[in-house]
This record gives structure tokens, C-alpha cells and sequence, in this order.
């Protein structure tokens, strides 16, 4: 049995060994190569080497970003108790269900579009629309994945 997670105060401590070994565990499990698991996360190859490798020590945003690349949880990546939100359907629309539902929309991508506040009369009112919400949205997270977040 694996000793990944252990409890820091309040924070969450794991061993990176096998968090690169679940890492590359998992990507094979989703026939990704290195390349294809950074373009999804965001990370270089170089840097998801040397986590495969056990060489790397991840923030917690890292460990994030590669677990839903990978469409696990950070608790199903690193090993420890599954925690998910579980957010209420009232808050999804039935518009915005059906359009997640038509285009395979992960959980996340769900609740990012469900989580917008819309002006008086502007929230989408077809399946078109909101295609087109998500996929700006996507592209504008591309071009500050390309330009690495220049910015901030």
C-alpha cells in the first residue's frame, strides 16, 4: 500500500516518487503521450519528465492542472480520500446541461460555465450560444497558455 498523502497542519503533503509514478500510471491508462499531457495541462514536457522521474516537486496548482488534464481528482491521482463537490443542479440550467451533454463537457468545464454571472437578459438562450462561450473561453485560456501568463 502506498503512503502518498499525509496530513502537514492544515496542508497536504505526498510523496513525489509515487506521485510520478501515478502520474505516468495514469497517462498511460489514458494513452496520452508527454506531449499530449502538457499541451492539456499547460506544463512543459521537460518538467513532466522530471515529475515521471521523481525529480520534480510540484505545487499543489501543478498537481491540479495535470489531474485535470488526466480527468481524475487530485485526491484520485495522489492517492488520498476522494472529495468531490458535488454542486447543485439548480445552479446548471437546463440549456446549459444539454449543451455540456451535447459536447462531452468535463465536470469542471461545467461548472466553470455555470459559475458565470450574467447582466439582466444576457445568459445564453441556445445551444449555438453557448458553444460559443466555451470555445472563447478555451481559446482565450490557449492564448495565455502560449503566451505563459505574461501578465501576471
Amino acid at each position: 500500500m502506498s503512503e502518498l498523502p499525509t496530513t502537514v497542519g492544515h496542508a497536504m503533503a505526498f510523496d513525489p516518487k509515487e506521485l510520478g509514478r501515478r502520474v505516468r500510471e495514469e497517462r498511460n491508462k489514458a494513452g496520452l503521450s508527454l506531449a499530449q499531457l502538457a499541451d492539456l495541462s499547460g506544463l512543459t514536457k521537460a518538467y513532466l519528465v522530471r515529475l515521471e522521474n521523481q525529480t520534480a516537486n510540484p505545487s499543489m496548482d501543478v498537481v491540479s492542472r495535470i489531474a485535470d488534464a488526466l480527468e481524475l481528482t487530485i485526491a484520485d491521482l495522489v492517492g488520498g480520500p476522494v472529495i468531490r463537490y458535488v454542486g447543485d443542479d439548480a445552479d446548471v440550467s437546463p440549456l446549459l446541461r444539454a449543451f455540456a451533454d451535447q459536447a462531452g463537457l468535463k465536470s469542471g468545464d461545467v461548472s466553470m460555465l455555470a459559475s458565470i454571472r450574467w447582466r439582466e437578459g444576457e445568459q445564453p438562450r441556445t445551444l449555438e450560444r453557448w458553444q460559443y462561450v466555451y470555445r472563447s473561453l478555451k481559446m482565450s485560456r490557449e492564448i495565455d497558455a502560449e503566451h505563459g501568463d505574461e501578465d501576471s
